[in-house]
């Protein structure tokens, strides 16, 4: 076997990493760095630590130190163990349950006397979080880190020694171990290659990608829930450090303050402290030498969700750092003239928010890891100066926050007990509790703003210390005029739920119950009725279709009830009953994966794996092979582009195999599928694929002249239900989330014959409202969307089409529209005909 000097070179690398981190005691006083554990320098190029290697560093430095205590809350996705490291002075760890203590208090002073306020906050110590590497593929933290948390275990030069006596840190080693593994794995295997540096092809988060960054309210994922019951129910932080990197043609670093616009929700006091830290860091990072660092730009402080985002309606300061990134492990060099400026339109020169451009040059893993110490020491440096200002600021903070929710506008927020979705309520509430919300349950009848409710109705009260976190996820959003969302604009999480909610403006008197757990705290709730009697099953309620997948699994029939817009499902098909058609067994069902990592796709694995409902992958590869209905009955495609479905990946940017896509072969294979009896469920982008495939005559409203100025990159908006047998028993309104989504119009006979397209029985089922569209977050021009389609169902031969131009599982958000996707795989067997009915147009 040949191998080249580099890759000679490459193997050695790895090797005198592998043998630094046995289980063999070493010999020494002082605790191993990371470079000599791993036996090369951090930030070496074209190498990267595994999380064998950095999970074995950081045991070892809690072997080595009495200043480290690493422990494991739990397992990731994958079944990998969860670290943190918490790292302080001998004397504060040996008294970190006080600590804790304090900072629980600090967190929520309700009920404390003036001696105990001031007790915690001279008992306390400034507690902070560091959290590397959420997103995998942004490499330099998870070593730059290792280093950091050495130079806290053992440095005796500043602002380290001072750090260990003011504060505790805690840092996470990666926020996702999975994605470490599987992101250097993918990197080693292609690193002196063509393909060096390239994307993997599947998601290094195993459902949601980058979309990780996107679970900190919904708090899917193993990872978010860990980190969450640390922050809110452990540990009560004051400061939050979320370590990123970005793109590379703009600035080398981004620290705060944000760009506007500035959500109202978190507290100003919060937010001065942020800008503080980030405008000294600034400072800081220059007086180093360390150019293109930029202040004000690309990232604002107004959505929800982001692991820097929840933090600050939890009175937790909350910072995001960016660095520009190399590839992966590579080096690149930048020519001046490929540096753009991170001001959108501004010339690449020195301003307020970019004081000191970088030249350009080359940039190396070793460059980002100095830029984030340079921050880790600054940020050091602001915690040791005042660190008794920290905890004050946290617990003034809370203290706003508790003031405001007594003056109402709300004052509490109910959740009565008729909901008709005990599904989505239990998730909605489990969420809350999770995230350090109290939530309460009426013992006694009361009445609130005029109305009565009776005993079991879910109270929560706006004067408690994320009473403002509260308001934020449940209030309707109203983005500010005059600019453009940098990511989504509304997220009201009732509503994306289908969960009714009531916001009491006024004061009134209730006896209530903290509940410990979202199930005891729905006792008195009943659920949705239904016609039928005993027996029967709402398809209202999310958990029914748990129910349904497993009473197929076990050979149960049912019928689905759709006559006189009922929506139940019936046990037993053997008598049918009119208005009702049998379901006698669960649909094989196939989901498409492109070979280039799809978050869309990975989110609805998740919903079908959460609501347990079986499926399998489905690639390229199966479909070109043709006879696809032989192994499923249901073919889902998530958002993927028609080009990339047509054409995969761009040919040169991986091996030539897993770059392919589905034309022609695969293309006509699907067609073939749904002629023949098969059910086509497409999302989104991979709607304009399944359009032109078939030549259905549906037009895209928003490539019309009039919609040039529409814009909705990510808000709630309002859908009619359309009459029809699919949607029977749901609301007349639907709450959908729309993310630079798309809508249609049938075409006319003329626009058919000039768009040589098919004549098909296309149904509606779904419309944008024509009126009132915008529930919550931003839209510009929205005429040009209301009234057009947003579900269609069409009938092809033996086979049906159901097309969605917005994503039901957006997320995982969404519960409200999974009810909608169900509807299109589990209510779709081969043989659908007894669901049609004429056309809506």
């Amino acid at each position: 076997m040949r191998c080249s000097i580099a890759t000679l070179f490459f193997l050695s690398g790895l090797l005198a990493g592998t043998a630094s981190y046995s289980d063999e005691p070493v010999a020494t006083a002082r605790p191993l760095s990371p470079e000599e554990f791993l036996g090369r320098p951090i930030g070496t190029d074209f190498q990267l630590a595994d999380w064998t290697m950095v999970s074995g560093y950081y045991r070892k430095l809690d072997e080595q130190s009495p200043r480290v205590i690493v422990e494991s809350p739990g397992k990731t996705t994958e079944g990998r163990d969860f670290l943190i490291a918490i790292i302080s002075s001998e004397e504060n760890l040996a008294r970190l349950p006080q600590i804790k203590a304090a900072n629980k208090a600090i967190a929520d002073p309700r009920g404390r006397t003036a001696a105990e306020k001031k007790n915690a906050i001279d008992e306390g110590k400034v507690t902070l979080f560091i959290t590397p590497t959420m997103h995998s593929t942004e490499v330099a933290a998870t070593e730059m880190a290792m280093h950091l948390a050495w130079q806290l275990a053992t440095s005796n030069e500043e602002p380290f020694k001072s750090a260990r006596e003011n504060a505790v840190i805690v840092i996470t080693p990666s926020l996702n171990p999975d994605g470490v593994d599987h992101v250097v794995s993918w990197y080693r295997e292609n690193a002196y290659t063509p393909f060096e540096g390239s994307g993997m092809t599947k998601l290094y988060q195993y459902y949601t990608g980058h979309d990780n960054n996107r679970d900190w309210f919904m708090l899917t994922q193993n990872e978010s829930r860990i980190l969450t019951k640390l922050l809110y129910q452990e540990w009560f932080p004051q400061i939050l450090w979320d370590v990123h990197q970005q793109g590379n043609s703009k600035e080398r670093f981004f620290v705060p303050p944000y760009r506007d616009p500035l959500n109202p929700n978190i507290d100003p006091g919060i937010v001065a402290a942020t800008n503080l830290i980030g405008t000294r860091a600034a400072m800081d990072l220059n007086r180093e030498g360390l150019a293109g660092v930029a202040t004000g730009v690309s990232y604002d402080a107004w959505w929800n969700g982001g692991n820097r985002s929840v933090p600050c309606r939890h009175n937790i300061i909350g910072i995001l750092t960016e660095a520009a990134s190399a590839r992966l492990g590579s080096p690149i060099f930048q020519e001046p003239s490929s540096l753009k400026a991170p001001v959108e339109g501004a010339p690449y020169q020195p301003s307020n928010q970019f004081v000191n451009p970088w030249p350009g040059g080359w940039w190396r893993l070793k460059d980002i890891h100095a830029y984030e110490l340079a921050f880790a020491r600054s940020l050091m440096g602001s915690i040791n100066r005042e660190p008794e200002f920290w905890r004050k600021n946290a617990m003034e903070a809370a203290e706003r926050s508790i003031a405001a929710g007594k003056k109402g506008g709300p004052r509490a927020w109910l959740i009565p007990s008729d909901n008709r979705d005990l599904g989505a309520t239990r998730r909605l509430l489990d969420s809350l509790m999770l995230a350090g919300v109290e939530v309460g349950v009426s013992s006694s009848p009361f009445k609130a703003d005029g109305i009565e409710y009776p005993p079991g109705t879910i109270v929560i009260w706006r004067d408690q210390p994320y009473g403002n976190y509260v308001k934020d996820l449940f209030e309707l959003q109203v983005f500010p005029s005059g600019t453009k969302p940098y990511d989504v604009s509304g997220w009201t999480l009732p509503l994306l739920m289908g969960v009714r909610r009531v916001a009491v403006a006024n004061d009134f008197q209730v006896a209530t119950q903290l509940a410990t757990r979202a199930t005891d705290a729905m006792k008195s709730f009943h659920g949705p009725s239904t016609p039928n009697g005993r027996g029967a099953l709402s398809l209202s309620d999310s958990d029914t279709w748990v129910k349904l997948v497993q009473g197929l699994q076990q050979g149960q029939t049912f019928q689905y009830a759709y006559g006189a817009n009922e929506g139940s499902l019936l046990p037993g098909s053997s008598e049918l009953k009119t208005g009702a058609r049998p379901i006698r067994r669960l649909p094989r069902i196939g989901v498409y994966a492109p070979w280039s990592s799809s978050m869309d796709e990975g989110w609805l694995r998740w919903v079908l794996d959460h609501f347990r409902i079986p499926f399998v992958t489905v690639r390229n590869e199966m479909l070109r092979a043709g006879h696809v209905g032989e192994q499923i009955d249901v073919l889902i495609i998530p958002d993927v582009s028609a080009t990339e479905l047509d054409h995969g990946r761009k040919q040169g940017s991986i091996a030539a195999p897993l770059a392919e896509g589905l034309a022609p072969e695969g293309s006509l294979a699907v067609k073939e599928f749904v002629r023949k009896g098969g059910t086509l469920v497409a999302f989104d982008g991979s709607c304009h694929w399944a359009i032109e495939l078939f030549q259905l005559p549906l037009k895209n409203v928003l490539k019309e002249p009039g919609a040039r100025d529409f814009s909705c990159p990510g808000s709630v908006l309002r859908g009619v239900v359309k009459p029809h047998p699919w949607t029977a028993g749901l609301p007349d309104d639907v709450a959908l989330f729309f993310s630079g989504s798309v809508g249609w119009n049938v075409m006319s006979k003329s626009e058919r014959d000039a768009a040589n397209r098919i004549e098909a029985t296309v149904s509606t089922l779904l419309e944008y409202a024509p009126t009132q569209l915008l529930l919550s977050g931003y839209i510009s021009h929205p005429k040009a969307l209301e009234g057009s389609s947003a579900w269609v169902h069409i009938p092809m031969e033996q086979g049906q089409i159901h097309l969605f131009g917005f994503r039901p599982h957006y997320r995982g958000w969404s519960q409200a529209t999974f009810h909608l996707l169900f509807r299109a795989i589990l209510l779709s067997p081969s043989a659908t005909r007894a669901l049609e009915t004429p056309t809506n147009h």
